[in-house]
């Protein structure tokens, strides 16, 4: 089986910063000799895109298995591990994205984004089945049990990733107040957390277990936000699996999460 690379080629690529001044919104000087030189700077408005901001989003999860002239796809987490893909309120991702830089490319209306935030994953489990890394085979898998037989009161995946994204941006408005806009492009991140937390309870003890979890230590999403004004519906998609493994036999799995996204201005 034919399986999506892992290099990071694709995350440096995303992480290009663009350090460059500004080409459209660079200040402009005049000068103004008398018996004294005067000199007035007049700074043009910053350019403001729509990654500075937070999210809120539901996650869930796509199959894929083969290569791209012959595969299988299909939606939701493998058979078996019990992964919860159809609750918002359980599996939830949650961004934050305190730094941005817009650079116009055709005035306000087209321009590069890119900058620094945060990603949260929370990925829900259901109370019959607990995770497990096979390290054999290489592949997640999960012991299956009756909810009847023991309490379980954790179950869930938290992953947190460092993020700089490169966005082309759309604007139909100069101020950059109000107006339609569109953003999409690819964001690469760097796993800072990946825990495993299962808690069962019993009627005179809790038993908590975090553990290291083999979740993709690298993370290039493809990302779409539409919006007007401050709003935006927000979409993502990742290139690479969630979980770092090598299912010989099974799809590997990728996540996917939809939500709403409001900018937050200087």
């Amino acid at each position: 089986m034919t399986t999506i690379p892992r290099t990071p080629h694709l995350f440096a690529a995303a992480l290009i910063l663009i350090v460059s001044s500004e080409v459209f919104g660079s200040t402009s000087s005049s000068v103004f000799l008398s018996d004294s030189t005067e000199i007035k700077t007049e700074n043009k408005a910053k350019s403001l895109g729509n990654w500075r901001g937070m999210s809120m989003s539901a996650v869930s999860m796509a199959q894929f298995q083969g290569n791209l002239e012959s595969y299988d796809a299909s939606w939701g987490a493998r058979d078996g591990l019990g992964m919860i893909t159809d609750d918002a309120l359980t599996s939830w991702r949650l961004e934050l994205n305190p730094f941005e830089k817009r650079q116009r490319m055709l005035g306000e209306f087209i321009g590069i984004t890119t900058g620094l935030g945060f990603d949260w994953w929370h990925v829900g489990v259901d109370d019959s089945h607990r995770l497990q890394f096979d390290e054999a085979m290489d592949v997640v898998t999960a012991d299956a049990f009756s909810p009847d037989s023991i309490n379980v009161s954790k179950n869930f995946i938290n992953a947190v990733y460092l993020r700089v994204p490169l966005l082309a941006s759309l604007h139909t408005y100069r101020s950059g107040k109000s107006g339609f806009h569109v953003e999409a492009g690819l964001v690469g991140g760097y796993l800072l957390h990946g825990k495993y937390t299962f808690e069962q309870k019993t009627s005179s003890s809790t038993n908590t277990a975090v553990e290291d979890f083999p979740i993709s230590p690298l993370q290039v999403n493809a990302r779409l936000a539409v919006g007007f004004g401050k709003m935006s519906l927000l979409g993502e998609a990742s290139l690479l699996p969630f979980f770092e493994e090598n299912p010989m036999d099974s799809p590997s799995m990728h996540s996917f999460s939809v939500g709403l996204q409001f900018r937050l201005d200087d």
